[in-house]
């Protein structure tokens, strides 16, 4: 690895699998813009370990160092593997964020950032050093300007669903909406949500509750940033773009989307046993199911689910978890024999038209290859982008957080999605097989007027991709412009005012 030394970035994600895997992405197009650039990611022990073991021998561990943070989870209440959101149940969540902001954690980096800029002690600064930080990370603001660094805040989400979040955690306006009806944002008043697209702790939340706690306090930390990147585009968000722009009140540059390569994962086993199976069906016949790293469905949606798959009779490949509320550690659930309709698996094989994987897959392998014709998804912005920059329409079932404005707008604004379903908790229904097998014949249909629209929509947003990730293209540019803004002054920033909660 070499470095010329004339910039030094480090990378700080919060603990949970998309939000690593867009930062790597960010890390490999940060890389390309600037080669000389030294580029730190930093997390915390079993994290780095994770993330050093799966970049050696790839083309990242030639650029992208890994740094430590001290941070024991038994001193938080966590569990002693529980350093990420993929390792720590969903009801203890709120302990995991409140972890991240730990005195250890902050002094770790703040020694961090302190080393690479040759701080004095008196705020002067030696090396050219910027901070680009998760939203949930905010706090680290304050330990870039103490020690004379540039900050940034790297929003893996659209910019749709970054203003509701602001929007929802800084006012709460569900809590004055009469019962269950949809209510408007107050400072966005052009945007309508519904109650049911809410999580379960901010419709509990009423200020002085934990959650409500944390996500204005990263919020309020977030706004004395030096600038905002987003993984999204110009074109694909311009709405979007205009109303976080004024939420902020700091610069703001759509540097995606960023995507893995199609080749991310091409040299496991596993993976190459997919390809196989894929490489045996036809052209765009194959519907890829997914519901992200840490999301699944109640068992009652996942028989519903399998078996609208064998109405179909359409090939599949199922990135199946255990179902909520199932032992994941006591063996109940098993890809051998999943709780699914009586002898779903085995006629699944017999026929080949199923591949179930348990757990990881090789996603963007999956929706690269030419057998793959549409997406069932929850709808979480890296796998709505990997899906779109693949030309491939997604079949959208939303379970929480910024998955339902995603899929609003890729379904209102671009035609590209199309809801099919919403939620796992106890209060959200099961769609019905023969609904879900309707919808996934209607996209994936070869003469039906939906599918051939939704197809050409979301080949129009590949090719705008393409063009926004080119030289010269709106991404390239936003990025060369925020590069250059870290080498100014840094109290551009100060020249903006910021919201305040």
């Amino acid at each position: 690895m070499t470095s010329d030394g004339s910039i030094r970035i480090v990378l700080f994600p919060f603990p949970g699998q998309g939000h690593f895997s867009a930062f790597l992405s960010l890390a490999a197009f940060l890389h390309r813009a600037h080669p000389t650039a030294d580029i730190t990611l930093v997390s915390t022990p079993r994290n780095v370990e994770g993330l050093r073991c799966g970049s050696a021998g790839s083309p990242t561990a030639q650029y992208l160092r890994f740094h430590a943070l001290p941070f024991v989870p038994a001193e938080h209440g966590l569990p002693g593997h529980g350093e990420s959101a993929d390792t720590v149940p969903v009801h203890r969540f709120i302990e995991l964020f409140e972890a991240t902001e730990s005195g250890s954690l902050q002094e770790g980096f703040d020694g961090f950032v302190r080393d690479l800029t040759g701080d004095d002690g008196a705020g002067g600064a030696g090396a050219r050093v910027c901070v680009i930080a998760d939203p949930f990370l905010a706090w680290t603001s304050a330990v870039a300007r103490r020690h004379g660094a540039a900050h940034a805040i790297f929003v893996s989400c659209g910019a749709l669903g970054a203003v509701v979040y602001h929007s929802l955690w800084n006012h709460q306006p569900h809590r004055r909406a009469p019962g269950d009806d949809a209510f408007f944002l107050p400072d966005h008043p052009e945007v309508a949500v519904h109650r049911s697209q809410l999580p379960r702790h901010l419709l509990d939340a009423d200020g002085t509750d934990r959650w409500s706690g944390f996500h204005r306090r990263q919020i309020s930390a977030g706004y004395d940033t030096d600038a905002v990147l987003i993984n999204t585009m110009e074109e694909l968000e311009t709405a979007g773009m205009r109303m976080l722009r004024r939420t902020m009140g700091v610069p703001v540059y759509p540097i995606g989307p960023l995507v893995r390569s199609n080749h991310a994962d091409a040299g496991d086993g596993d993976a190459a046993d997919v390809i196989r199976w894929l490489d045996a069906q036809e052209e765009r016949s194959v519907l890829y199911i997914s519901f992200g790293s840490i999301n699944t469905l109640r068992l009652d949606q996942m028989v519903d689910l399998a078996a609208a798959l064998e109405l179909t009779g359409r090939p599949f490949v199922w990135a199946i978890r255990p179902p909520v509320g199932f032992d994941t550690n006591g063996g109940a659930f098993s890809v051998e024999r999943p709780p699914m309709p009586e002898g779903f698996v085995e006629r699944a094989r017999a026929k080949n038209t199923g591949l179930l994987i348990h757990g990881w897959a090789p996603q963007v392998i999956i929706l690269a290859h030419r057998a793959t014709g549409a997406f069932l998804s929850h709808c979480g912005w890296n796998s709505a982008l990997e899906s779109l920059a693949h030309g491939l329409p997604i079949l959208a079932w939303k379970l929480m957080a910024d998955q339902f404005f995603n899929a609003r707008m890729l379904e209102e604004q671009w035609g590209a999605c199309v809801e099919v379903s919403r939620g796992n908790g106890p209060g959200s229904p099961a769609p019905g097989r023969q609904r879900l097998a309707d919808a996934v014949e209607e996209v994936m249909g070869s003469s039906t007027a939906v599918g051939d629209t939704m197809r050409r929509r979301a080949d129009e947003i590949r090719e705008m991709i393409g063009r926004a990730l080119e030289g010269g293209g709106s991404s390239v540019t936003a990025l060369d412009e925020f590069l250059a803004l870290t080498s100014r002054d840094r109290t551009m920033a100060q020249k903006f005012s910021h919201p305040k909660i």
